[in-house]
């Protein structure tokens, strides 16, 4: 009988032995490891603890970046490794979609190859008045899924009204504005160089992020009460990896990366 409970006492020891080895190498997994159990290469959020921890490390390797920028296909085809090794970004915003149906033809590849190599990003819709605000949404909402986990709010940007009267832009940016919050919990930050926000704007729009292009020494004056979040201050930057002048933007010393997180980033 004594012989008989030293056995199970080894047995049962064994068991919760093999447990904890097998728990420990499946939570190493969760960290990155190349553990290669069965229950690991299964699970999902083995790789979700991974892209939760590269999140936190990219935001912090960004925060200390000087200054961002924003690109479309205008900027030639981007080696975005190239340019991580070469350049530390405060972001990335990149051009999504115009009006109901156009689709930048580099979006889709210009967001993977900034999020692969760790840079925040972002997507902005180029809004025209030849088209309904409500189309234009499911535009740049399907492009956004396409590409997409990003980190930073999305953009709207303000240059022209088509020959329309302002009146009529201002309602449906409105609109255009009231579907990307009730989509995404946040409202859209608006760009808008210096004479295109204040034209058709105006200070209706302050109290939303403004990312305002004034290119030169002298940073961006809005009519009304506030001030810019971000200033595109140059378009003729260069970059190793980007084959054309980008442009350059830094953030207004009363903000920071954190201003324009979307909520499940802010929160890593």
């Amino acid at each position: 009988m004594k012989v008989f409970r030293i056995i199970n006492t080894i047995f049962l020891h064994s068991i919760l032995l093999a447990i904890l080895v097998f728990t420990s190498a499946c939570n190493d997994n969760q960290r990155g490891c190349k553990c290669s159990c069965k229950w690991c290469s299964e699970n999902s959020q083995c790789k979700s603890y991974k892209k939760e921890d590269n999140k936190r490390s990219t935001i912090q390797k960004n925060h200390t970046a000087t200054f961002g920028i924003d690109v479309s296909h205008h900027n030639g085809d981007i080696d975005w490794k190239l340019l991580s090794t070469k350049h530390d970004l405060s972001f990335v915003y990149i051009k999504a979609t115009e009006g109901a149906t156009h689709m930048d033809k580099n979006y889709l590849k210009n967001a993977k190859g900034a999020s692969a190599v760790g840079y925040l990003i972002g997507s902005y819709h180029f809004f025209r008045m030849t088209s309904s605000a409500h189309a234009q949404f499911d535009n740049f909402d399907r492009a956004m899924t396409k590409a997409g986990f990003q980190q930073l709010i999305p953009m709207v940007d303000i240059e022209t009204s088509d020959r329309y009267p302002v009146a009529e832009l201002r309602d449906s940016l409105n609109v255009f504005i009231s579907l990307i919050k009730k989509k995404y919990g946040v409202y859209p930050m608006i760009y808008g160089t210096n004479k295109s926000y204040n034209t058709y704007c105006g200070s209706a729009f302050n109290k939303y992020h403004l990312y305002i292009g004034r290119y030169g020494k002298h940073a961006p004056i809005i009519s009304g009460e506030g001030h810019y979040t971000i200033w595109q201050y140059s378009e003729k930057g260069r970059l190793s990896g980007i084959p054309k002048p980008v442009d350059f933007a830094k953030f207004h010393p009363e903000y920071s990366i954190i201003d324009i997180l979307l909520p499940h980033a802010a929160s890593l």
